[in-house]
């Protein structure tokens, strides 16, 4: 049976794809919590996956004319993946499938990992016109669903989107399927914490304290890091200044 480390440490070529749909974390002393961590070529290849099945939707309503014709990233989480969609997604070799614009909107609707705001914030103001445009929504992750009703509902309500279809590489939960369209690639347990590409850091400097003040050692919090999978130059950056901090 492959490994959680074999899969967080394979090459390019050695991406299992049954495993990223149904991925397992790994548990970590000191944490209730399990950790996902997603490689930057894993991204990429999970990315590619989205792309296809968005193209396939695509396909499946060229005589319908409701294909995707705008992409809204919700930032922070929905930029990574957007980007790399916009790789797929933002050009056309077939003139029946419509390239997408891509544009911006930033939601704080959560203070952390479970924890919704009791009324989300909007950060930064739609950057791209929706009014009876078919949109794609797209974050990384979909977890209590807050922040992907709140911002249909407000594309809908507020900017005249005719249509929204939410598109997102993972959901911890597969109720949000029951309300809105949604374009996915794979599902995680509810405690299991991802740390994409953009959060590696971002993880570390918050669990490490969690940790530490749980009775780790600095030995310990090395090893639960190495256990998860990051790379030794985080560890020789961020790990000691980390720990060490009041």
């Amino acid at each position: 049976m492959t490994t959680y480390e074999e899969h967080v440490r394979g090459l390019d070529d050695e991406i299992d794809p049954e495993f990223w749909k149904m991925p397992f974390g790994v548990e970590v002393d000191y944490d209730k919590l399990r950790f996902l961590y997603v490689p930057d070529h894993v991204s990429a290849f999970i990315a590619s996956q989205v792309a296809r099945k968005v193209y396939r939707y695509q396909i499946d309503n060229i005589c319908t004319r409701e294909q995707i014709t705008h992409a809204v990233m919700v930032t922070m989480g929905g930029l990574l993946p957007g980007v790399l969609l916009h790789d797929h997604l933002a050009w056309t070799l077939n003139k029946n499938i419509p390239p997408i614009a891509f544009g911006t909107m930033g939601v704080r609707y959560y203070a952390g990992p479970g924890e919704p705001l009791d009324h989300p914030e909007i950060l930064h103001p739609l950057s791209i016109d929706v009014k009876n445009m078919v949109v794609g929504v797209v974050e990384d992750l979909v977890d209590l669903g807050g922040t992907a009703r709140f911002v249909t509902q407000y594309l809908y309500e507020e900017r005249g989107a005719r249509r929204v279809i939410l598109i997102a590489p993972f959901l911890k939960t597969t109720a949000v399927m029951d309300e809105m369209e949604v374009i996915s690639y794979g599902q995680v347990p509810k405690d299991t914490w991802i740390i994409t590409p953009r959060e590696k850091v971002e993880t570390l400097i918050k669990r490490v304290p969690h940790w530490r003040d749980n009775g780790a050692t600095l030995a310990a919090c090395e090893a639960n890091l190495r256990r998860i999978g990051y790379p030794q130059y985080l560890l020789d950056i961020y790990l000691r200044a980390t720990y060490e901090r009041g």
